[in-house]
């Protein structure tokens, strides 16, 4: 199967293209949530194995299990929280993979002149651009996410051989019955992906000074809006510019707040509840104000790339 992956038959550049990125940044798509998983597993397997790593509600796991009234009214919720956490690190992982991916996706190629070699290729600078886009903002979160499904499968079979190891109860009784697979892929799946598209701007803004930067773009990134924000609050005693960067983040905030209720095992926070609230904030106008944006910095980066051919 993976050999059809990575084959190509025919004409495919598109497929070429974006196997090129998959070599290309395979350290951040793959090395780096490989090593975070492992690391997961690791730090899990110590924890349980006494009981006494992980805390929940002030009591250790053993304590909940060898009395298992006092596990919260909504088990169900409880195990999916307790499965779903330790994958939450391979989020913070993967946000600092899109980061470096976006800085240097279009600078690289320019350094190392290989842009030259595409250029005489017959695909275009959109595809080229759109490939690395899609690269950084689905390939690489969707990997980070599969990986995220193999250490909640990992921590479901853990948490049942300690339950069946520790505990006098059944461990498809306490465990595996109580485990919400819709909960667990809506979690994965739909929370990340609207986290992605609001931040949209961000990462194309990173892309654009990846495409025309002559050095050191992750400086370049970061200290153009500081000294913009500082130009504005001097001149205009505003800053229009945090303020657009904070319309990015006021959202996810305010999920994560709901978000925290839900982990909380708040008996009033349905999941569906915080799933329709993630869909609804695409009715949001600032939501499409940054698609906007972005396909405005896009437009730009493939423009760029086509007069930039080094760095």
């Amino acid at each position: 199967m993976f050999s059809n992956i990575t084959t190509i038959n025919g004409y495919s550049p598109i497929k070429a293209l974006f196997l090129k990125e998959l070599w290309d940044n395979k350290r951040a798509i793959l090395t780096t949530p490989m090593v975070v998983s492992g690391l997961i597993i690791f730090f899990s397997i110590v924890g349980l194995i006494n009981g006494s790593g992980i805390l929940v509600d002030g009591e250790t796991i053993r304590d909940h299990l060898s009395q298992p009234h006092d596990l919260p009214e909504e088990a169900s919720k409880f195990i999916t929280v307790f499965i779903m956490l330790p994958s939450a690190i391979i989020g913070i992982a993967v946000t600092f993979s899109m980061i470096f991916i976006a800085l240097s996706v279009l600078y690289d190629e320019r350094k190392d002149k290989s842009i030259l070699f595409w250029k005489s290729m017959p695909v275009s600078d959109t595809q080229e651009v759109l490939v690395k886009l899609a690269t950084t903002v689905i390939v690489t979160p969707l990997i980070a996410i599969g990986f995220a499904l193999l250490i909640q499968a990992f921590s479901a079979i853990l948490f049942g051989l300690f339950v069946a190891i520790n505990t006098n109860f059944s461990a498809w009784e306490i465990v595996f019955s109580n485990i919400n697979l819709i909960d667990l892929l809506a979690l994965n799946l739909i929370i990340p992906m609207v986290n992605i598209f609001w931040v949209l701007p961000i990462i194309t803004w990173f892309m654009l000074v990846s495409s025309f930067s002559k050095r050191s773009p992750f400086l370049l990134a970061f200290v153009a809006p500081i000294l913009i924000a500082a130009f504005e609050g001097i001149f205009f005693d505003n800053s229009y510019l945090l303020q657009a960067i904070e319309s990015r983040f006021s959202f996810i905030d305010k999920i994560g707040d709901r978000l925290e209720i839900y982990f909380e095992l708040d008996e009033n926070m349905d999941l569906l509840d915080l799933v329709g609230t993630y869909l609804s904030s695409i009715a949001d106008p600032n939501f499409w104000y940054g698609i906007a944006v972005a396909a405005i910095m896009i437009v730009g980066c493939i423009q760029i790339r086509k007069r930039n051919s080094i760095a």
